[in-house]
């Protein structure tokens, strides 16, 4: 798979936004499905990641996920039009050798049908697996397909419910006078009002923007989903690089930050420059392993880096809570003793927050 055919699939799965969500019912019956029809004790619906594969439901299977070199899948998807099926990996060059064959689950057989978007991209597999060898009859070809075409529109009907979703928050807005709000920003004096909410150096919200979305926030109920995210993320050794190289690096470094912070978030998480080198990020709809996965991208980001005066690195720290449970304030605090966790055990590093 050529490069930019790699990148249009990335991104083809994350506008979907399911990794790192919680299990659901409907794909749970899939895998079952799936398992029962082609007697298999192992049954998955796999997404392939630029990393991983991550499994948003699985039978037979205890972990969530498992590194792409290893993974059948990814083979799988490099053929969106049929069923891969590998009889006896033992035998197979591909997987002769794989950690998943040489050791458990000690895969001998596997069938995957890869997860195909309208565009013709492959997410990402409904597969099978089997500790003994053998084959896959047609009609259980067909009935895999036929599940995989069932995943697929399970995502979309999701993308459609969130977008709905969206909707209704911009009605419950516009009953609360939000709407009022964000006209104001658009009348002559747009850009004062923007330049009060906004951070001039990085164009992320600033503190006084997060009290003015806040209150709107609560009232479309943005965290209706039930868990949620923090985090707190904080430049590393950001007094150094002004006295060394002066204050010009030092924007340079925030903004650095900031861009790829942009780069990595998703569509319903909220960033803020809180208060000079120090981010916070809101990620409704979050439990930690997903938190976790997209505050870690961002540290690998910003520290792949290298454009600037000297290498930077990132260190932060995550709490969860449950909306109408837990207050607010209380996970914020809980995050940024996370962070400063991880700067005492020596910075580079995402800490989530003790229970």
């Amino acid at each position: 798979m050529s490069g930019a055919a790699e990148l249009a699939r990335i991104e083809a799965l994350q506008r979907y936004r399911v990794l790192d969500t919680l299990p659901e019912a409907a794909y749970e019956d899939l895998v079952l499905l799936a398992a029962s029809i082609c007697r298999a004790p192992i049954a998955l619906v796999s997404l392939v990641d630029e990393g991983r594969q991550w499994f948003k439901a699985r039978l037979g299977l205890d972990v969530d996920q498992t590194p792409r070199s290893i993974s059948f899948c990814d083979h799988a998807i490099r053929n969106p039009g049929e069923v891969m099926v590998v009889a006896d990996a033992t035998r197979d060059a591909r997987f002769a050798g794989n950690p998943l064959v040489t050791g458990a689950p000690n895969i001998r057989f596997y069938a995957g049908a890869p997860l195909v978007t309208d565009e013709g991209h492959a997410l990402g597999t409904i597969c099978v697996i089997d500790d003994k060898p053998r084959g896959l009859d047609e009609a259980a070809r067909a009935a895999l397909s036929a599940l995989s075409r069932q995943v697929m529109r399970l995502f979309e009907a999701r993308q459609r419910n969130l977008e709905l979703q969206r909707l209704a928050a911009e009605r419950e807005l516009m009953t609360h006078g939000m709407i009022e709000y964000q006209r104001q920003l658009e009348v002559e004096n747009a850009g004062l009002v923007v330049e009060a909410s906004h951070d001039a150096l990085t164009g992320l919200l600033n503190r006084s923007g997060l009290e003015k979305l806040g209150g709107a926030a609560m009232t479309a109920k943005w965290l209706a989903s039930g868990v949620y995210s923090v985090a707190v993320l904080d430049l590393d050794h950001f007094k150094r690089i002004n006295d060394t190289h002066g204050h010009a690096a030092g924007d340079e470094a925030i903004r650095a930050v900031a861009t790829e912070i942009r780069r990595n978030i998703r569509g319903g998480d909220i960033a803020v420059r809180y208060g000079g080198e120090e981010f916070l990020l809101l990620m409704p709809g979050t439990p930690m392993a997903g938190a976790m996965t997209v505050t870690d991208r961002i540290r690998l980001s910003v520290a792949a880096r290298d454009d600037l005066k000297e290498p930077l690195t990132l260190s932060g720290g995550i709490a969860c809570g449950t909306s109408g449970l837990d207050d607010p304030e209380a996970v914020f605090r809980a995050a940024d003793q996370a962070l400063y966790r991880a700067k005492r055990g020596g910075r580079n590093q995402i800490q989530a927050a003790e229970d």
